[in-house]
């Protein structure tokens, strides 16, 4: 009943993270190429590097990140409070909102609009839809909560509904503060950190972390362990983890008390890191060799040790001496992408892999393909991350040297730009391979209605056809 209810709200969000997905990988590549090749497709100006760029990033965050979020958080709310969609045409149309807002948005970065501010680059006419669009999605989600039999809450619910809450807040308040009435001088900087750490740590990390202790208890049938410390880990994540960020301004033109503020917060990050270890490797002592059998709990656990490096890069990187080294270098890129791809995309594969059967009442279409979507996936992240780490401490290194010209360090990292390419494209083939195999499963779930329709017609009388 649950899962019926949410069929075809669901159906349309994943389908559509999964066709922003796709285009965010092709963007993904040529950008990347572009860093290493910069005369390749020079003669089209829709294509520069300045526009391909934030174009995958908005892509690949609000066109397959916040779908993904949604499908999952909807379904995540809907099992945990035992509470079934009631109707759903107004959740339909946000998701129709959402993304008419992200390929205006989207369309207006590659015109030639783009607002130059990272992670906000849509024009300021998307903003608006996108927010409405969330409004609709996103109260929908709280009355499948308030309309659930359930009368307990779990620590998968107190993420969810803290991101629901979040994002609206952190968003509107970046947009007012930096696109439609920009604040002077450094503070858009302090207030651009703060919107990047919220928008990883608070709401792309929340929805995760809702999926990873949903599923790790639920696929191991055992409790979490030390579950009695979840709701220590979150609330300190939610006060520290919001002022994280600024640590990225440290020697920078902003005053000494917001930076240390910033080193502070970072490195208080190793409280829920160690609860959260305690919770979830805990969780797995023993029973690791599930992993071989389960495509689910191999997303998860892979998303789990890339939210643990995640969490000690942050912390690492907000230490004055190695943030000498590492800012304004590949390694901000590194972390971002273990923290968005390695950690949330591959928990959210994980939970999709669990879900689409039970919404679509049919098995995947290809194990091969979803075994290729792990493997891919997983070398890509490592190959990924692995190579803008080198990349970025080789940087960082040359930079300090003032003796280096500029043009050697760029030099230097073509390497390591050739290999992410590498790495995007074997990431590709792995998101391929999951579009193929969703849209497969979905045809195929789609095939006994399509024949019942054609059996009717049938034995129906020629002349009532």
């Amino acid at each position: 009943m649950i899962d019926a209810s949410l069929r075809t709200p669901l159906t349309a969000l994943i389908a559509s993270s999964v066709v922003w997905l796709l285009i965010a990988s092709v963007l993904g590549i040529i950008s990347a190429w572009k860093l290493h090749t910069p005369a390749f497709l020079e003669a089209c100006e829709y294509v520069t590097y300045g526009r391909i760029q934030p174009a995958q990033t908005n892509a690949f965050l609000y066109g397959w990140g916040f779908n993904a979020a949604f499908a999952v958080s909807l379904w995540l709310m809907a099992r945990l409070s035992r509470g079934a969609l009631p109707g759903g045409g107004m959740l339909l149309l946000g998701v129709l909102f959402w993304n008419a807002g992200v390929t205006l948005g989207i369309g207006g970065i590659i015109l030639g609009f783009s607002t130059s501010i990272e992670w906000l680059e849509m024009p300021g006419f998307a903003s608006p839809l996108l927010l409405v669009a969330y409004a609709l999605i996103a109260s929908w989600s709280l009355v499948v909560f308030r309309a659930g039999r359930s009368h307990q809450i779990y620590a998968s619910q107190w993420y969810l509904i803290a991101a629901l809450f979040w994002f609206p807040w952190i968003y509107s308040i970046a947009q007012v503060m930096l696109v439609f009435s920009p604040v002077r001088g450094t503070v858009q900087s302090v207030v651009h950190a703060w919107f990047t750490s919220n928008l990883v740590l608070l709401y792309f990390a929340s929805i995760a972390l809702a999926a990873v202790y949903y599923f790790l208890p639920k696929l191991l049938l055992k409790t979490v362990s030390n579950y009695y410390l979840a709701s220590l880990s979150f609330w300190w994540l939610v006060i520290f983890g919001s002022w994280a960020g600024v640590s990225r301004l440290i020697g920078g033109p902003v005053p000494a008390w917001v930076q240390t503020v910033g080193a502070a917060a970072s490195f208080m990050l190793i409280v829920p890191l160690v609860i959260l270890s305690m919770n979830f490797f805990g969780t797995l002592s023993g029973r690791w060799s599930s992993l071989k059998d389960n495509g689910t709990l191999r997303f998860t656990v892979f998303g789990v040790v890339a939210f643990s490096l995640v969490l000690l890069a942050w912390v690492l990187t907000s230490l004055h001496g190695i943030a000498a080294l590492t800012q304004f270098t590949y390694v901000t890129a590194a972390q971002a992408q273990l923290g968005l791809y390695g950690f949330f995309s591959m928990v959210v594969f994980g939970a999709l892999y669990y879900i689409v059967p039970r919404v679509l009442s049919t098995e995947w279409a290809s194990v091969p393909l979803a075994s290729l979507h792990f493997w891919a996936s997983a070398l890509g992240v490592v190959l990924l991350v692995g190579s803008l780490t080198a990349g970025g401490i080789t940087q960082g290194n040359l930079l300090a040297d003032a003796s280096v010209a500029f043009t050697a360090v760029t030099k230097a990292t073509l390497p390591y730009l050739f290999t992410a390419v590498v790495a995007l494209v074997i990431l590709a083939i792995g998101q391929l391979a999951f579009a193929l195999n969703f849209f497969w499963t979905l045809s195929r779930a789609s095939a006994p209605a399509v024949r019942s329709v054609k059996d009717l017609l049938a034995v129906q009388p020629e002349a009532t056809r």
